[in-house]
């Protein structure tokens, strides 16, 4: 991922910075795990559907099993 600067609004920052607290890391640390999480979820595809266990399937309630309804 490419480094670069990100503002965080005061009142943000503040709820970032407790739900750093809480995981026992930085703000930064924390703020660079939610980035990441956000472009994981927009590179998502149907290889990750099939690595959830059987029975679950994925967000958007595609078929991914058998086909058996």
């Amino acid at each position: 991922m490419n480094e670069g600067t990100v503002s965080v609004p005061d009142e943000q920052y503040d709820r970032l910075a407790a739900l750093a607290a809480a995981r026992g890391v930085s703000p930064e640390t924390q703020l660079a795990r939610l980035i990441d999480d956000a472009y994981e979820g927009l590179d998502a595809d149907a290889a990750h559907a099939e690595s959830l266990p059987l029975g679950v399937c994925d967000a958007d309630g595609e078929e991914t099993g058998d086909g058996g309804e």
